[in-house]
């Protein structure tokens, strides 16, 4: 393995929801913890729950965390195919439910002083006016695109979520015609940029981006893509972490992290990152399990290196990294029957 170059991987960006949100005040992210629950001396309980949309309809895999009174994350799970959620051994106390999906969110204060506890979260997940993010996360520079430009926008999404990229660009630039300094527009074609390898244009999309808007929380995310491409790690966690501070539940912004650490070859923090998007992403993303096969064997933690190779061998065995993974495995064989 070489020092000082992070294995650089496409990410999966057309997967992001691409949405520029305002800060949130009081919310803390580095406040953020995932901790045991403690023996508060009271009979703990359960809080179970639902959360659906507008129309009642039940969402699936959205993250559900407890947070006690200063907004530290106590347990975090994911809704079933019903919408339901359950959290146990919950001592009493009084906390906040908050469900996440995106950036849409919603949220219920509860006192916990009963044996079993019903919470049901109602979730706005439609686009207007604001290109899909919720009420209360809607940055101002929002209000001031015209709707036509929305219009093509959303066209260019639909189109990027079908494959078709090239028309996908063109609804972009129609988008952009129409309003130069529509930040999501911008950052949705930086994406595609990156797609075609072309960071430098990306970086001068995402520049304007965060100029018109700088609440864009994924023009962060995405510039750390582009600088981690460029091998500017110390840029890339700057932007990264700023990204993180608005949208606090993207686990992109850890799996960049981790990136642009391995670059720095600081491998015991890529490795908390990778940790820390693989609790957030999606069970089947297995990407993230084959760079923190690259941190554990930098760190000669063979035997893990190798738990997490198998774990992304089995979950995507038709990835174009396939070949390396299989070679990371090899070398990790070799290096524990030497060991022995």
């Amino acid at each position: 393995m070489k020092k000082h170059r992070a294995i650089l991987f496409t990410i999966a960006l057309f997967a992001f929801s691409v949405h520029c949100v305002a800060q949130r005040p009081g919310f803390d992210p580095g406040q953020t913890s995932h901790s045991q629950f403690g023996n508060s001396g009271h009979e703990n309980g359960s809080i179970a729950g639902t959360v659906r949309d507008m129309d009642n309809k039940p969402l699936k895999d959205v993250r559900v965390e407890l947070m006690d009174t200063k907004r530290s994350v106590v347990s975090a799970v994911y809704t079933n195919s019903f919408g339901a959620f359950e959290f146990s051994n919950v001592p009493a106390g009084m906390y906040n439910v908050v469900a996440t999906s995106g950036l849409n969110q919603a949220s219920e204060r509860l006192d916990m002083n009963a044996w079993t506890s019903n919470v049901n979260l109602r979730m706005d997940t439609s686009d207007a006016p604001h290109d899909g993010g919720s009420a209360n996360s809607v940055s101002v520079a929002q209000y001031k695109v015209p709707g036509k430009a929305r219009d093509e926008y959303r066209k260019a999404r639909e189109l990027m979520d079908k494959g078709r990229l090239d028309e996908a660009a063109k609804r972009l630039e129609k988008a952009l015609l129409i309003y130069p300094d529509y930040a999501d527009a911008l950052t949705l074609r930086a994406i595609l940029e990156l797609n075609q390898k072309n960071s430098d244009a990306a970086v001068t999309d995402l520049d304007k981006a965060l100029k018109a808007d700088g609440n864009c929380a994924m023009a962060y995310m995405v510039m750390g893509s582009a600088l981690n491409m460029q091998s500017k790690f110390d840029e890339a966690l700057r932007a990264l972490q700023h990204g993180e501070s608005l949208a606090p539940n993207y686990w992109q912004a850890h799996f960049e992290m981790g990136k642009a650490y391995i670059g720095k070859a600081d491998y015991p923090a890529a490795l908390r990152e990778l940790q820390r998007a693989q609790t957030m992403a999606p069970a089947d993303y297995a990407l993230v399990y084959l760079l923190q096969a690259h941190v554990l064997l930098s760190m000669k933690q063979y035997p893990e290196a190798m738990a997490a190779l198998q774990a992304y061998l089995q979950k995507d065995p038709k990835d174009a990294n396939i070949g390396e993974a299989h070679k990371m495995l090899e070398q990790a064989q070799a290096f524990m029957a030497k060991a022995k």
